[in-house]
């Protein structure tokens, strides 16, 4: 879905998923009703405020490292930090994952500081819900289970003894076992809980899976799975002699080259709609993401992921190499699977 960027700090852009925002409106437009208190308003967007700041904790830690961060992005379930890759060094995943609820724990003594003098004043509710929802937000995250930094936090200390996907697997299988406990829970107790859990358990399962797949893919690059010496197309090109070639090699996507030169790629899907007539040039996408002959494949699959592509053009030297294709990479990562089976 969608998401607005609504400011940036630490050179890092903060990003509200367009479903938050219309839930924030959702909120104030209901409290304009009179459905709901102002004071329910205010202590909402005060979540909204403590999360972002959780988040920049996580962060600036991570920058620290050298670890790059794309956004941050603000979801109705709470916010995420949009890393290129958190750290396998179990020390530096440790204080990133802790920062956020440490950052919460420290801004809670700091908010009851006034609240312990007793002091008198308008703004006393303000501290008090101030304090709840931090100590609420760190106690939530340190629950011991992924996606939560709990689970992190868990991995990191057990990385420092066992193999880090074997962590991931601990920490994993204890957090599917926490998110059942709170579905059973949520039928006697709260129905909120059985979602809590859902969530817990799908963060759980995605955690492992990604960490299987780098460690999978770990040392393998893009030479070693690629097709070289793929088959091309020209952008003098008509779509009409390109579904032929399409249609005889059975592939859905074509790098096209001038000469030597890579100008760019085209699919299935570019040219379905063209009339026979029209010229690869015209229909080709000439801004190409490409990959190296050296390059990992789990780089590769993430930045497939990162820009939805099925294939990449492979590059080395200036010249076209080979093409990659999710495909590709799915194969290996089998193969891989029943090698460890």
């Amino acid at each position: 879905m969608a998401a607005v960027k609504i400011f940036r700090v630490l050179g890092i852009p903060v990003e509200l998923d367009i479903s938050f925002l219309i839930l924030m409106v959702f909120i104030y437009l209901l409290t304009y009703l009179g459905f709901l208190s102002l004071n329910l308003a205010v202590l909402i967007t005060l979540v909204f405020v403590v999360v972002v700041i959780h988040e920049l904790a996580h962060s600036y830690v991570a920058l620290r490292f050298g670890v790059k961060i794309r956004s941050i992005l603000l979801l109705p379930i709470g916010g995420v930090s949009r890393m290129e890759e958190i750290p396998k060094v179990p020390r530096q995943e440790f204080l990133i994952s802790i920062a956020g609820p440490l950052t919460n724990i420290i801004m809670a003594m700091l908010t009851a500081v006034p609240l312990m003098l007793n002091l008198p004043g308008p703004f006393r509710p303000f501290f008090g819900d101030f304090l709840a929802v931090n100590l609420v937000l760190a106690l939530f995250n340190l629950i011991p289970a992924f996606p939560m930094d709990g689970g992190r936090i868990l991995r990191a200390i057990l990385a420092e003894r066992v193999s880090y996907l074997r962590a991931t697997r601990i920490a994993a299988n204890l957090g599917k076992t926490i998110a059942a406990m709170m579905a059973v829970t949520g039928l006697f107790y709260n129905l909120f809980l059985i979602l809590i859990g859902l969530f817990i358990y799908i963060g759980a399962e995605q955690e492992y899976q990604s960490t299987l797949i780098s460690s999978l893919l770990e040392g393998v690059t893009v030479g070693d799975v690629m097709t070289p010496d793929p088959v091309t197309l020209r952008p003098d090109m008509t779509v009409g002699e390109a579904l032929d070639v399409m249609f005889r090699k059975k592939h859905m996507g074509y790098p096209v080259t001038d000469g030597d030169e890579l100008a760019g790629i085209v699919t299935f899907h570019d040219i379905s709609e063209a009339a026979r007539d029209v010229m690869v040039g015209d229909v080709m996408t000439a801004e190409v993401v490409t990959a190296a002959e050296d390059e990992e494949l789990t780089s590769v699959l993430e930045k497939m992921n990162r820009h939805q592509l099925g294939r990449l053009p492979v590059m080395g030297d200036g010249k076209l190499k080979g093409i990659i294709s999710r495909t590709d990479i799915i194969r290996t990562l089998n193969l891989m699977r029943k090698g460890i089976e």
